[in-house]
């Protein structure tokens, strides 16, 4: 049964493939693309002559009357222009005539050569049509023998799926059944334990009852014996009881001891750190002090370092006298490298104001603490006045 129903898949899918590709076929046939009729080319009959021909032609029309012509050129010039000759003129326009003939035979050439060129191009557009329309019947057949393919792998899928489905069906069953099957068993292993449990129920209530009597003599034994460890056990707590407040007392004093030990101790401690502290706090204000101090002559040394360098950089102007003075605000980089000066405070002469600008920005970098918080602080931006002597 497996065999035949394997091998019937294959035929029914090879048919199903045929079936597709022939209802591919007649729709392709159905609905065909209308094609715009070509235009029909104009036929131009022709006849095609060689060029030296029809010039030979031309020529030997126009020799009989030219050599006359040329034999009594001088006399028939007179001739024309004194009796105007039919007979010359009549030549004349006969070579005329035969000029023409051949420029006609010349363009009903290249006429014809160019209907034949036209030809050759409508051939192959016919040509390439044809190829475009084999490649797209080539590409449709490709297509539905692909998607014949799809269906086929599709179908092959979709079988496997079923004979899973279907597989795993019958193990649920399976599963089911012997699960059925456990629990019965369980069931009948339950009764056959709740019946042996009866029996050893009955078992221990005969021990019991034997066990009980043999308690209650037992009990009685035991009652005398512990009215005798009793009276034993209470001597015996007096005398844990006494030997506990002694230890009680022992260790309440050893306690005391050890806490007036740790008070002094903790009050030592204390004494210590305190005397610690303001010794650090001394300290701590004796550097404070001596850095302010520190600070304070680096701050004297620098600002009379600024001012003589200004003072060396000063150019005095015609309009300065003695005793003028100025305040000017200069900010500074880290390095001393002054930023800007601003007269902040005018000495009343514009001229001495500008000198003294000029000055402090020519005397760049000035002479700066090398303590970067000292400079942060109090030479970043500062005023100063200026007073050259």
């Amino acid at each position: 049964m497996d065999s035949k129903k394997r091998f019937s898949w294959p035929l029914i899918l090879a048919l199903t493939l045929h079936f597709t590709i022939l209802g591919l076929f007649a729709l392709s046939a159905l609905f065909k693309p209308e094609i715009e009729p070509k235009p029909v080319q104009e036929i131009i009959h022709a006849e095609v002559m060689e060029e030296t021909k029809a010039r030979n032609q031309a020529e030997t029309a126009a020799e009989p009357e030219a050599e006359p012509v040329k034999q009594n050129e001088s006399a028939a010039k007179e001739e024309v222009k004194q009796e105007a000759n039919p007979e010359a003129e009549r030549a004349l326009q006969q070579a005329e005539k035969a000029k023409a003939e051949a420029k006609q035979a010349e363009a009903a050439k290249a006429k014809a050569e160019a209907a034949k060129a036209e030809a050759k191009q409508a051939e192959a557009a016919k040509a390439k049509a044809e190829a475009k329309q084999a490649e797209a019947a080539k590409a449709k057949a490709e297509a539905a023998k692909a998607e014949a393919k799809k269906a086929e792998a599709a179908k092959a899928e979709t079988e496997a799926k079923q004979a899973e489905a279907a597989k795993a069906k019958a193990e649920a069953k399976q599963a089911e059944a012997a699960k059925a099957e456990a629990a019965k068993a369980k069931a009948e292993a339950k009764q056959a334990e709740a019946a042996k449990a009866e029996e050893a129920k009955a078992e221990a209530e005969a021990k019991q009852a034997e066990a009980t009597k043999a308690k209650a003599e037992a009990a009685k034994a035991e009652a005398k014996k512990a009215k005798a460890a009793a009276e034993k056990a209470e001597a015996e707590k007096a005398e844990a009881a006494r030997v506990k407040a002694e230890a009680a007392k022992a260790a309440a004093e050893q306690a005391e001891a050890a806490k007036a030990k740790a008070a002094a101790e903790k009050a030592a401690a204390e004494k210590a750190a305190a005397a610690a502290k303001e010794k650090a706090a001394a300290e701590q204000a004796e550097a404070a002090r001596m850095k302010a101090e520190h600070d304070k002559q680096d701050m004297a040394e620098a600002s009379a370092a600024i001012r003589q360098k200004v003072n060396r950089s000063w150019i005095r102007p015609i309009s300065a006298t003695m005793g003028m003075t100025c305040k000017i605000r200069v900010r500074l980089m880290s390095d001393g490298t002054v930023i800007d000066a601003v007269v902040t405070s005018s000495s009343g002469d514009d001229f001495f104001d500008r000198s003294a600008e000029n000055a402090v920005t020519k005397a760049s970098p000035l002479p700066v603490p090398a303590d970067k918080e000292l400079f942060a602080r109090e030479f970043r931006s500062f005023e100063f006045v200026f007073n050259p002597k």
